[in-house]
């Protein structure tokens, strides 16, 4: 996964996998990317150009793609009952409108990034699911504002 494309240390891991497994697949921003081009398999997330070093909209497009792919597997192997597949499909289709909540939040989150600006550290803690996505808000709030923080498994 890359929202380049062009990542050096990920595009050499993916060279070295070729002929030891039987496919790669690259999840991109960029379809021409030679990441993309060095892939069996590649999936565009179509989010964009990104403008901004927090590459959010990339993330949540790799995240979708990747929930997208998971849904066609479990149909493929069985895994996953008709019922099971149409509820995680509604739950895709009403992230825009959550997205929309969470943007109506902004006069709160003003007020609470003005009071993390005085920290010199931060700990985001994530359980399951959510461990993956306090390493990634942690690695949001050191590039974009140089507090020290780190991703923790709460539990």
């Amino acid at each position: 996964m890359s929202q380049s494309g062009e990542t050096a240390d990920t595009l050499s891991a993916l060279r070295h996998l070729k002929g030891r497994v039987r496919y790669r697949i690259a999840v991109v921003n960029v379809p021409t990317s030679s990441i993309a081009r060095s892939a069996e398999h590649m999936i565009e997330i179509a989010a964009g150009p990104e403008i901004a070093v927090a590459s959010t909209k990339a993330f949540t497009g790799q995240l979708l793609s990747l929930a997208v792919l998971a849904l066609k597997v479990g149909r493929d192997r069985g895994r996953a009952t008709p019922p099971e597949e149409a509820a995680r499909v509604s739950e895709l289709i009403a992230l825009p409108r959550l997205i929309d909540e969470v943007l109506r939040l902004e006069p709160r989150i003003e007020r609470l990034a003005g009071f993390l600006s005085g920290a010199g550290d931060a700990l985001f803690l994530g359980r399951g699911a959510f461990y993956p996505l306090a390493l990634e808000a942690a690695l949001k709030l050191k590039e974009i504002s140089y507090i020290h923080a780190e991703g923790y498994a709460a539990g």
